[in-house]
């Protein structure tokens, strides 16, 4: 990260008389520019040299310019130009770019917030921003642009420097000097927000390898070593309010304890998502080094006060979706019934926030008292007479086998007692097992240690309860062998799918003895890959 700290240092030099002269060349070639050109000019001069010869043409002849040089182009174009001149560096920064219906959902947003001044932190060529300028109308914009209450934050010289000129085209080149943009590194601790101010950004995705004597050390910065995790801490304490995109690890990761203990200071939401089988950074980003059009990046917005004397956040269910209800999902309003009502404060009894859907959380609330403090690491053993295999990814359900299955990942549990080994054979197959996984989790795998921290309510089981697991698993395990599913795309992945009525039989018996009179397909809202069917 650039560690240079200099306030309007990347402003076109529009009125003054040291301004940049294009060569007629350069004009020539500009008149008549093409994405072949441009990939030319940048693996020959290089990003900076290629902008500043396009923003300074831009500024010329903004009433005149040629299709391809459109500003709308110009955030893509630069990624491109990025991924040409340095794939590397674009990867080690974590540059993940908004997408506009992203944008316009944390906009209308961010709108609702209250703050003077206002900042993109990590602005990059302005997706954010310019969203949001369009949102408030061109008045309204002006207006604040014009009163010196815009603020854009970027540790990437060349990329601030498309997003002022683009403002500036769009708004008034004679407003360009009342930006205040400032090329820095934001973690430094002599970088300031203004009072009275409200923030968007979408922070860095990468990992600190070093922290710098500049920034403000902290138990966050110490902890989490996560360039985001510092961004929304620094946000949190200097913002009045604010709207920001990141990674979710945040919310229950262990190593995130720290900054949750920040965000206990402020009031807010969060809403998370899943990547499969739809993703919020949807398409292959240039400058990513293979071709999946998908990505692993499960993102949430928190929106954040610090004007409130309530504290907590309100937190949405992991919320899976399908491209095709990309459209009705991302809207602010529907994305809030998602929201339970729960304000959450971490603290050392609830050290992570948990992503239940509000039509469950009795369920949950009855699942955790009733299991007294129990869990299921109480039962295991090293050694024992019974085993559990289990497979450590589980995109839509959990599987417990009594045999080994031919595949690189999963967990084995030991018990010494068979009542045990029947009950949690039928918990792992259950939707509770999978259900929990998704309420504290929901990456790529299931964690050992979070299998073995699920609340269990044995001890409460009478002779009936043991009967009926009893023989539940020994008809699962019978006829296990055919249900064996495979897959080869990563060497020989074994799985066991029993059929949706086990599961069935399983949470039916579950909620009975937690005392509930409810319909075992409410679990169905867990397991959908949809979002707005079962949920609204």
């Amino acid at each position: 990260m650039d560690n240079t700290c200099s306030n309007k240092s990347t402003l076109p030099k529009i009125y003054s008389t040291d301004r940049m002269v294009l060569d007629e060349n350069i004009i020539k070639k500009l008149e008549h520019y093409s994405l072949e050109s441009y990939i030319s000019d940048v693996k020959i001069y290089g990003l900076e040299v290629t902008w500043n010869n396009i923003c300074q043409f831009v500024i010329d002849n903004y009433n005149n310019l040629p299709n391809f040089l459109n500003i709308n182009n110009f955030g893509e174009l630069y990624e491109i130009g990025l991924a040409i001149w340095n794939k590397q560096l674009k990867k080690d920064s974590g540059q993940y770019y908004t997408p506009d219906d992203v944008a316009s959902v944390m906009c209308e947003w961010l709108e609702k917030c209250n703050g003077e001044n206002v900042c993109d932190i990590g602005c990059g060529t302005g997706k954010l921003i310019l969203t949001y300028l369009d949102l408030i109308g061109n008045e309204q914009a002006i207006k604040l642009i014009s009163s010196g209450k815009l603020y854009l934050y970027d540790f990437d010289n060349i990329a601030l420097k498309i997003c002022i000129t683009t403002i500036a085209i769009k708004y008034g080149l004679d407003l360009a000097e009342k930006i205040n943009a400032i090329h820095c590194d934001f973690l430094d601790k002599n970088i300031k927000l203004p009072e009275n101010c409200k923030v968007i950004s979408n922070p860095p995705y990468s990992q600190i390898n070093e922290i710098l004597n500049n920034w403000e050390h902290t138990e966050v910065a110490f902890e989490t070593k996560e360039y985001y995790a510092l961004f929304i801490e620094k946000i949190l304490k200097q913002s009045k309010s604010s709207v920001i995109i990141s990674p979710y690890s945040f919310i229950s990761g262990t190593k995130f304890y720290s900054l949750r203990t920040v965000m206990n200071k402020s009031k807010g939401f969060i809403v998370s998502f899943d990547n499969v089988p739809g993703n919020i950074f949807c398409g292959r980003k240039h400058g990513i080094f293979n071709t999946n059009t998908a990505n692993s990046v499960r993102a949430a917005i928190t929106v954040s006060r610090n004007d409130t004397k309530d504290k907590g956040y309100r937190l949405t269910p992991l919320i899976r979706f399908k491209q095709t209800e990309r459209a009705n999902l991302l809207k602010c309003d529907v994305l809030e019934e998602f929201l339970d009502s729960t304000l959450q404060i971490a603290n050392n009894a609830n050290p992570m926030f948990y992503k239940c859907h509000k039509q469950l959380k009795h369920i949950f609330d009855r699942w955790i008292k009733i299991s007294q403090g129990w869990v299921l690491s109480d039962y295991t053993r090293v050694n024992g007479d019974y085993t559990i295999y289990m497979p450590n990814t589980c995109r839509y359900y959990t599987t417990a086998s009594a045999k080994l299955l031919n595949r690189s990942g999963q967990i084995t549990l030991n018990f010494h007692d068979e009542n045990i080994f029947n009950y949690v054979f039928c918990l792992i197959n259950s939707s509770f097992a999978y259900w929990y996984w998704r309420i504290y989790d929901g990456g790529i795998t299931y964690p050992k240690n979070l299998l073995l921290s699920i609340p269990v309510f044995y001890e409460i089981l009478n002779n009936d309860d043991h009967l009926f697991f009893s023989k539940l698993t020994q008809e699962m395990i019978k006829k296990s062998k055919d249900y064996i599913v495979t897959k080869n795309n990563k060497g020989t992945q074994e799985n066991i799918k029993f059929p949706k009525e086990y599961r069935n039989k399983i949470n039916t018996k579950f909620l009975e003895i937690l005392g509930l009179n409810e319909n075992c397909k409410i679990f169905d809202i867990i397991h959908s890959n949809k979002a707005l069917e079962v949920s609204l």
